[in-house]
């Protein structure tokens, strides 16, 4: 069984949410599309809304004003300020101490602490060399700022393992079989979290994908299925991040339960859906074809987005590329499903000896 897009997706949907028992039921409908909204939202529609934590997480989403998606303001043609106190400045050498990268073209971004923000700014220009290339409105962004990334999220969960903190933890293990994103700065800014990350080789699967014959689909799928089983060979103590914190896989939570990722809650939640708890091994857990890179020159591959990644039953592997919709190729007319990546990868992971608990898992969740 592969869970599909239309199980967990909808365009436009009304919900319903009791505030209290003296007061009416509030209907919300929402036009928003579903990809600019967090996973947790868009399971809310199919699962019964008990938890008042997990209520109050989607009236913030919905109401809250302050977007993160607005947070990189344009001074001058030089230089952004950014969350109100990181000043960002394009000059034509590096800094020695302070985080840079190269804008592409010769000069260099810097990126500093600004105890003293101008006090005028104006949003970003339409033909700004800083483009936004995911927007999820109040909940994350990411801009393209020459030859690095700029992530900004909001921290739902704030003991998660960060990014960085996974990378240098990849980092430690080198040599890897694959490329995966130098981090330039990170920092917690209040609720939120901003990390640079440099640009890395290649385009993602989800653009090439209907390009490549079957020969270089079947090698792109073979190569990550035999990277999953080569970093399942590292163990942890918990279902946790690589330092012991939150993993904030949310396919491990019901959309009704605290969302509080805690390890043990974890490892209950997997007993009870049926997988093998006898030891933790390490995951990427978010391998869709957006966030895998082929560089068609050398065939190297690169893998980003390290935020939702950590120990998990070796059974949840396989199990997840089942149940994630997020997996999904872009749709396009013709013969190949949006499903066609994951349901590859499946495959050969069980050629790998990966089992699979889906039937499970959906039971569990109640879907």
């Amino acid at each position: 069984m592969f869970i599909s897009s239309v199980d967990i997706y909808c365009r436009r949907f009304t919900l319903e949410i009791a505030v209290s028992s003296r007061q009416p039921t509030a209907h919300l409908t929402l036009l928003t599309p579903p990809w600019s909204l967090p996973k947790y939202f868009l399971l809310a529609p199919f699962c019964p809304l008990s938890s008042h934590i997990f209520l109050f997480a989607i009236l913030n989403v919905v109401f809250n004003t302050s977007t993160i998606n607005s947070s990189i303001r344009q001074i001058d043609d030089q230089s952004w300020l950014i969350e109100g106190s990181l000043l960002l400045c394009r000059q034509q050498i590096p800094s020695s101490d302070l985080a840079s990268w190269s804008d592409g073209n010769g000069g260099f971004y810097v990126l500093s602490s600004s105890s003293k923000p101008p006090s005028e700014t104006q949003p970003l220009r339409d033909a700004s060399e800083i483009q936004k290339v995911y927007d999820a409105g109040a909940v994350s962004a990411v801009w393209r700022v020459g030859e690095a990334f700029i992530k900004l999220k909001k921290l739902i969960t704030p003991n998660a393992t960060r990014e960085h903190t996974t990378l240098q933890y990849l980092r430690n293990k080198q040599p890897l079989d694959f490329h995966i994103p130098d981090v330039y700065y990170h920092s917690d800014l209040g609720d939120r979290y901003l990390i640079v990350l440099g640009r890395v080789p290649g385009r993602t699967l989800n653009g090439i994908w209907y390009e490549l014959g079957e020969t270089k689909q079947q090698e792109c799928v073979r190569r990550i299925a035999k990277i999953c089983m080569e970093l399942s060979t590292w163990e942890g103590e918990t279902i946790s991040g690589v330092d012991g914190k939150r993993l904030t896989d949310q396919f491990l939570e019901k959309s009704t339960d605290e969302m509080s990722f805690d390890p043990g809650r974890l490892l209950e939640n997997c007993k009870k859906i049926g997988m093998d708890c006898s030891s933790s091994v390490f995951y990427h857990a978010d391998l869709g074809p957006g966030n895998i890179l082929l560089d068609e020159m050398d065939g190297s591959i690169s893998i980003i987005d390290w935020e939702t990644v950590g120990y998990v039953p070796k059974d949840w592997i396989r199990t997840k590329f089942h149940c994630s919709s997020g997996m999904d190729l872009p749709e396009r007319a013709g013969d190949i499903l949006p499903t066609d990546w994951r349901v590859r990868v499946a495959r050969e992971l069980a050629k790998l000896g990966f089992r699979e608990v889906v039937d499970e898992w959906v039971a569990w969740y109640g879907l």
